[in-house]
């Protein structure tokens, strides 16, 4: 495949539309077409295994999950080591595309193509998944606007380390999820009372990075505007078979809601007010059925990332 246009492709929907699946077929087709993937998705371990200092590991591979058992033991020996203070006294083990004497040097030119994910695992991502979105675990209630304070967090995080160099190296970008998850958070008077208003979310300082360098392409796949929760629940059902769903899922009346702003114009409103604020530029919208096939949903985004390219 020949690299033409710049692509920084967001793959996005609410729960239950195949997010992870999409992405894990995107990683095959960039790699069929002759590209290196790199994946960064997860904890801090997984970022470290593809800097310079474990090259000897990472060679040709796209995720820390693809090491042999024998050699992951291996490189988690080193890694912790490293983590633990084993350069110098103090020293803070964190990867970056940036050469600095703060972090751990990962080399934007290893890939062709570079996997990241919203919330990150790591950082205040992790803040994300662990108690924005299983609040009643301790306690709690869902607080949307808490909630998007900390996906700025980490936005701001994630942008100056890897996502600003990529996107200077002219590197493909494939994001699962992104500042669009603002469908969770902003206010909704029947159905997020407590969300937070859209001047407030736009005007948090990790959207400066987010909309000022908005992705090029969101490729969302969702349910008809007017799904309702029977259709939600009737879909978790089906999808989400051993798994544990946190308070997002299991909250029906809060997914409608979320679908609908991904289904209408809502979203492109907020890109719309987001890059204007901060001087980003549109993305491009494409649209696919939740009800399609895995197939259908795969084959499609092939056909709409080999135009763009």
């Amino acid at each position: 495949m020949q690299r033409g246009k710049f692509l920084d492709l967001v793959v996005c929907g609410p729960d239950m539309s195949g997010t992870s699946t999409q992405i894990k077929y995107l990683i095959n087709f960039f790699k069929v077409n002759g590209m290196k993937v790199r994946d960064i998705r997860g904890t801090e371990i997984e970022a470290l295994f593809h800097t310079e200092p474990f090259k000897k590991f990472n060679e040709n591979l796209t995720h820390l999950s693809d090491l042999s058992e024998e050699r992951k033991k291996d490189f988690l020996l080193e890694a912790y080591y490293l983590m633990s203070g084993g350069r110098r006294e103090g020293d803070l083990a964190v990867a970056s595309s940036v050469k600095n004497d703060i972090s751990t040097y990962l080399n934007p030119d290893s890939a062709d193509v570079w996997i990241m994910e919203e919330p990150t695992k790591r950082g205040a991502g992790q803040v994300n998944r662990a108690i924005e979105q299983n609040r009643s675990d301790y306690g709690e209630k869902m607080d949307p606007y808490s909630a998007a304070v900390t996906h700025s967090v980490y936005r701001i995080d994630e942008f100056l380390r890897f996502r600003k160099i990529f996107r200077e190296k002219n590197k493909i970008i494939v994001r699962s999820r992104s500042e669009e998850s603002a469908c969770y958070q902003i206010y909704d008077k029947e159905n997020l009372s407590k969300g937070i208003l859209p001047k407030d979310y736009l005007s948090l300082p990790g959207h400066k990075f987010a909309f000022g360098n908005s992705p090029t392409d969101l490729f969302i796949v969702s349910g008809p505007k007017d799904w309702t929760q029977k259709d939600y629940l009737e879909l978790k059902e089906k999808r989400s078979k051993g798994r544990k769903l946190d308070n997002h899922e299991k909250n029906s009346s809060y997914q409608v809601l979320v679908n609908k702003r991904y289904a209408t114009n809502w979203i492109e409103n907020l890109y719309l007010e987001g890059t204007k604020m901060h001087g980003g530029k549109m993305p491009n919208f494409e649209r696919f059925n939740i009800y399609d096939s895995e197939e259908a949903i795969n084959r499609k985004m092939a056909e709409k990332i080999s135009f763009i390219l």
